[in-house]
């Protein structure tokens, strides 16, 4: 069964007069990794700031659990059930990587007794120990920073994580270990994980692969 849908979704700018997505119509499952393919211009990063509720498109619909997401509180919506892991990462350097996950508990609002105990097991997943957790972002390395994103979005527990080019700025070995991540996440938590991306590599790793470029459904 379906998460979440994407039916006849249409995108423009410019009054209409720039089309960016047409119709366009995708289904993504739980315990499945997808990535959304396509060049610049293509409408990818456009796509996940759709599905992630930051923008409405101009016609068509996006589903989460069968209901249109604009009949959701956006709050609600981005803080418990999508998570959104911004190219930028959008990580508060000042504060250390466990700070950094308990303030988005915080925001979220998640019913847990001991917030740091669960901050701390969120980074553990994700491979980050006590002693990095306790360091501030800026003496984080860029792959270390990239899984602070992720242990972030996996506080508040969402059924779909949407990932804008995770390991763009990544070398090869981190790139295999945060698509490694993903992909645990899919299988083991029962994650839908959905990832814009440019990476051939990470095209080889996910179950399906949607290519704005052709509009098709390529599933290996």
């Amino acid at each position: 069964m379906s998460v979440f849908k994407i039916e006849d979704l249409c995108y423009s700018y410019d009054n209409g007069k720039k089309l960016v997505l047409d119709n366009i119509n995708y289904e993504f499952e739980k315990g499945k990794t997808y990535a959304i393919m396509g060049k610049s211009g293509t409408g990818k990063t456009t796509l996940l700031s759709l599905m992630s509720g930051l923008d409405v498109p101009k016609s068509g619909k996006i589903l989460y659990n069968d209901i249109n997401i604009s009949k959701i509180n956006e709050n609600k919506y981005r803080s418990n059930h999508v998570g959104v892991i911004f190219q930028s990462l959008n990580l508060l350097p000042h504060l250390t990587a466990l700070e950094n996950v308990e303030l988005s508990m915080d925001i979220s609002d998640i019913k847990i007794k001991n917030k740091k105990e669960h901050a701390l097991k969120m980074l553990a997943k994700v491979g980050l120990d006590e002693n990095i957790a306790n360091r501030r972002v800026l003496r984080l390395s860029g792959g270390e920073q990239q899984r602070v994103a992720i242990a972030r979005t996996l506080s508040y527990n969402p059924d779909v994580i949407l990932a804008d080019e995770p390991t763009g700025n990544l070398d090869a070995v981190n790139e295999k270990q945060v698509m490694d991540i993903f992909k645990k996440l899919a299988k083991n938590d029962n994650k839908c994980v959905i990832i814009v991306t440019h990476s051939d590599n990470i095209s080889n790793e996910v179950d399906n692969v949607y290519d704005l470029e052709n509009i098709t459904k390529s599933i290996k």
